[in-house]
C-alpha cells in the first residue's frame, strides 16, 4: 500500500502512556507528488493519505490527545459506532424538526446524494490494507480518523461551507486549523492556489485566512457530541460553538455565476 511503510505502521504492542499515532519523517517530495496525483485523480482518498503521512510528523498527535482526554472521544472509544447510530437514525433526525442542524444535514446530504458514513467509506475503499493496518496496530487514532471522517458532511452544515471545491479546500483550511493538523492546512492552501490561478477574482486568500480565525474562534467540532446539538436550531447551535460563517466565501457562492474550478477540489 502506498503511502505508510512498514516503519510508519510499526507494531503497536510497546508499552506507552497514551496510544501512539502514525506518524513519520517529513517527505517533501512525496507531497508534492502525492498533490498533483490528487489534483489527477481528485477523487482517489489514497493521495490524500500520502499527502498527509508527508508533511503531518507528529502534527496529528495534539488533536489525538485531545480526542483521547474528551468525554465525547472516550464515549466513541468505548462505542465505535455509537456516532452511526445517531446520524444513520432519519426517523429521529427528522423529528427535530425544520431549520434545525439535523434538517439541514438530511437537506444536505439527499441534495448532495452523500450517505452518513459516505465519506469515511469511501476512504476505506479506496485504501483498505492501510486501513486494516491502523486498525490493527493503532485502534485508538483508527477511532479518531474514521469519527472525524464520519462527521465531516456535519461539518459543511456548520460552517457553512459548500461541497463544491472552493468550499472543500477553505472546510480543510478549517479543520487543519481546529487540529493542528499540518496536512490538512497545507492540502487545503495548496488548492485554495490552484483555484486561485484558475479565477484570480476570488479573494482565495482572505477566505483561508477567515477560515483559521474561524477555527480558533469556535469550540472544537472533534470534541463535541453531535446529540448535544443535532436537535437545535442552525443558528443556535452555530452561536452555542461560536461559529460565524464567512460571509465573504457566502458572497462568492450567491453571486457566482461563472464556471466552477475543475482542478481544485482537495478532498
Amino acid at each position: 500500500m502506498v503511502g505508510m511503510t512498514d516503519a510508519t505502521l510499526s507494531s503497536a504492542s510497546e508499552s506507552r502512556a497514551l496510544p501512539d499515532f502514525p506518524h513519520g519523517p517529513i517527505r517533501p517530495f512525496e507531497a508534492w507528488r502525492a498533490f498533483w496525483d490528487l489534483v489527477a485523480d481528485r477523487d482517489n482518498t489514497v493521495h490524500v493519505f500520502r499527502f498527509f503521512m508527508a508533511v503531518n510528523g507528529k502534527t496529528a498527535g495534539t488533536s489525538f490527545r485531545r480526542f483521547l482526554k474528551s468525554d465525547f472521544g472516550r464515549k466513541m472509544l468505548a462505542d465505535p459506532h455509537y456516532i452511526d447510530r445517531i446520524l444513520l437514525d432519519r426517523k429521529t433526525l427528522e423529528a427535530a424538526g425544520p431549520g434545525t442542524v439535523a434538517a439541514s444535514y438530511l437537506h444536505y446530504l439527499d441534495s448532495e446524494n452523500l450517505h452518513p458514513l459516505g465519506v469515511h467509506q469511501a476512504a476505506k475503499d479506496a485504501a483498505p490494507e492501510l486501513w486494516a493496518r491502523m486498525e490493527r496496530d493503532y485502534p485508538e487514532y483508527a477511532v479518531m480518523r474514521r469519527t472525524t471522517a464520519i462527521l465531516h458532511d456535519l461539518y459543511h452544515v456548520l460552517t457553512g461551507y459548500g461541497r463544491d471545491p472552493l468550499g472543500e479546500a477553505v472546510l480543510l483550511e478549517f479543520s487543519g486549523a481546529q487540529s493542528g493538523n499540518r496536512g490538512a492546512r497545507l492540502l487545503g492552501r495548496a488548492a485554495g492556489l490552484r483555484i486561485r490561478s484558475e479565477i484570480r477574482s476570488w479573494p482565495v486568500g482572505r477566505m483561508m485566512d477567515n477560515a483559521v480565525r474561524m477555527a480558533r474562534e469556535a469550540t472544537d467540532l472533534a470534541l463535541v457530541d453531535p446529540a448535544d446539538y443535532l436537535h437545535l436550531p442552525l443558528d443556535e447551535a452555530r452561536a452555542m460553538l461560536n461559529i460565524v460563517p464567512d460571509p465573504v466565501y457566502r458572497k462568492i457562492r450567491a453571486e457566482w455565476t461563472g464556471p466552477e474550478p475543475v482542478s481544485g477540489k482537495a478532498a
